[in-house]
């Protein structure tokens, strides 16, 4: 047996404190009434109707429908079972640029913030694809193997941050030999090839070089790039951690530009297709269209282990005891 949500389970540390306040309240109640009554004496007069085990049977419901209300929030899960996932067969690396000039403005709210929402647009677009996600900087870094699981994928998307940045710089032709690393190895001679693809979200700033052999090495292997352009050509500011902006040598503010030709180059030299980012983001819809058109090597299935939910048979003990704290009236028989 196991947990899905277990730090909820720590909210059952306030079951003490709800019955101490529950005991609290009637001590409360019954001194209140023995004032009114004009002393403990005649308690009697204003108790004899009420029961005091039908009370206490309706504060124990009550208790137990909360204890196990947590423990259903906390979703209980056992037993295993298994599904059948089918996926094409299609692997995608979505390549990020987290260099300092994708914190520029020029597009909004900034370069990499549209770069992120894009990539998890496109997830959401993609079916049974394995995708994986790279990001580079001046070092290239596999943040995510090839999974079938796109929610995590969007998890790691939204810790994407320029400030993380360890090395600078823009190493492309680094970042793409680990996209194709992260892609694996091309199929085996005699076997049917799988399609594989890279979406490249970038302004297209490369200051190490080495970019041709790397596009080389992309096309050996079959692997069609796709690019996304993020930034105009007017360029903008880069901002700096404490709000300022990034300046050079004489002191003058340094702008970025999108660097539209290396782009257009990978996509061209690997028969993929470059976009520039737009307001509309119509061009996730174009790609992941393009992806579905590639030619796959069939459809795969998958086995995957799933814990079984358990949760209905706590909620259903917690939705008795309440219904039982509701119908019971703490009124003795025949009073």
């Amino acid at each position: 047996m196991r947990f899905a949500a277990p730090q909820v389970l720590w909210a059952l540390l306030a079951l003490p404190l709800l019955a101490a306040a529950m005991w609290g309240a009637a001590v409360a109640r019954r001194r209140a009434l023995a004032r009114f009554g004009g002393g403990a004496a005649y308690l009697a007069r204003f108790t004899r109707e009420a029961s005091p085990h039908r009370r206490a049977v309706k504060a124990i419901a009550l208790l137990v429908a909360v204890a196990f209300g947590v423990v259903a929030a906390a979703r209980p899960q056992w037993g295993a079972g298994t599904e059948t996932v089918s996926r094409k067969g299609i692997d995608l690396v979505i390549l990020i640029d987290t260099s300092r000039s994708m914190a520029a403005q020029d597009v909004s709210p900034s370069r990499l913030a549209r770069a992120t929402r894009e990539a998890a647009l496109l997830l959401d677009a993609l079916g049974g694809d394995r995708v994986g996600l790279v990001t580079f900087a001046g070092r290239p870094a596999l943040v995510c193997p090839l999974t079938l699981d796109h929610e995590a994928v969007k998890l790691f998307l939204d810790d994407l941050d320029t400030e993380a940045v360890s090395v600078p710089g823009t190493a492309l032709a680094d970042a793409l030999v680990e996209a194709a690393k992260a892609l694996g190895p091309g199929p085996a001679p005699g076997t049917e090839a799988k399609a594989r693809a890279i979406v490249l979200l970038s302004d297209g700033e490369d200051h190490e070089g080495g970019l041709d052999q790397a596009t080389r090495a992309l096309r050996q292997s079959g692997i069609v790039l796709y690019g996304i352009g993020l930034g105009t050509d007017a360029g903008a500011p880069i901002p700096e951690a404490d709000g300022a902006y990034k300046r050079d040598d004489a002191g003058k503010p340094v702008t970025t530009k999108l660097e539209e030709g290396p782009l257009r180059h990978l996509a061209l030299e690997t028969e993929g297709r470059y976009f520039r980012a737009s307001t509309s983001e119509a061009e996730v819809e174009e790609i992941a269209q393009s992806l579905a058109s590639l030619d796959a090597a069939g459809s795969t299935t998958v086995m995957k282990t799933r814990w079984v939910e358990r949760y209905q048979i706590p909620l259903s003990i917690a939705l008795a005891a309440l219904l039982l704290d509701v119908a019971l009236a703490d009124r003795r028989r025949g009073a």
